[in-house]
């Protein structure tokens, strides 16, 4: 059984209005009915002239008729929005947090007498691309979990995970893209110095980026063997292959997400109650 996102909706509460609850905003705007609370009114306010919604001064007035609030403030102001927001809550409304580093059981303890769900999604929700993971928690039926894959397929994927694996997911997919679009600024570099304009090395860099998803995606060999195909013996591409393990870049890569995976472990082991 599968719910359409047709068959729900819902008024949705974002409070915080930066990155990552603008951008759920607008894409989930395009089917519920949406308030936005920002602890910056002008914000709030700034987001309604880009999408259907209406913005709110006080908390109170923003949260009352929410069916779904969505808490996307920064993780060390959980405490004063705790403190603001927990005695206006009602039983049948559902918690979603998307702070980094709060675990489940902090959340429980902050907000006791509702439903509450962790949430960990990645910049490319603005586009409907992005990797949505929820975790799972005992408070949750089947048809909730459900609702809530329906309620946020159109941000991008999502996947629903242990919460001894939101930690990994953060690290893999919420930094991943910043150290993507490092390694494709170096690629564009690499085009540049070779005589390309900038503007035609990004073209033929995204191109081939693209090209070699869709190549991954809609094959079931691993990508070894896709590397393989393209490497002649004696060939320019094991040349180059030989250079990247001479200069340690598949072991920098791994190290790069390893670094990420242990600051955000420190990062929730430092906000645990």
């Amino acid at each position: 059984m599968s719910i359409k996102i047709e068959e729900i909706k819902m008024h949705i509460t974002i409070i915080g209005c930066g990155n990552m609850g603008s951008g759920i905003a607008k894409r989930l705007s395009m089917n519920h009915q949406i308030s936005l609370y920002d602890h910056y009114p002008a914000t709030a306010e700034s987001l309604t002239k880009q999408i259907q919604a209406t913005a709110y001064a006080d908390l109170f007035s923003a949260i009352e008729e929410a069916d779904l609030i969505l808490v996307a403030v920064k993780p060390q102001n959980l405490d004063d929005l705790t403190e603001r927001l927990a005695p206006l809550l009602k039983p049948h409304q559902t918690i979603v947090s998307i702070l980094a580093g709060i675990n489940y059981k902090t959340l429980k303890h902050r907000f006791s007498q509702s439903i509450v769900v962790r949430m960990m999604p990645n910049l490319a929700l603005i586009h409907g691309k992005g990797v949505i993971g929820l975790v799972e928690n005992d408070q949750l039926t089947d048809k909730l979990k459900m609702q809530l894959k329906a309620l946020f397929d159109p941000l991008g994927s999502v996947y629903w995970l242990p919460e001894s694996k939101i930690d990994a997911l953060t690290a893999l997919t919420g930094s991943g893209p910043a150290f993507i679009f490092a390694l494709v600024e170096s690629m564009i570099e690499a085009g540049i110095y070779m005589g390309f304009q900038m503007t035609d090395a990004k073209s033929l860099i995204f191109q081939m980026l693209k090209g070699s998803l869709a190549l991954l995606e809609t094959t079931d060999k691993h990508p070894a063997d896709l590397k393989w195909q393209i490497t002649s013996p004696a060939g320019m591409t094991i040349e180059g292959l030989k250079t990247f393990e001479d200069y340690g870049v598949r072991s920098g890569i791994i190290h790069t997400f390893l670094a990420s995976f242990n600051k955000i472990k420190q990062v929730s082991d430092s906000l645990k109650n």
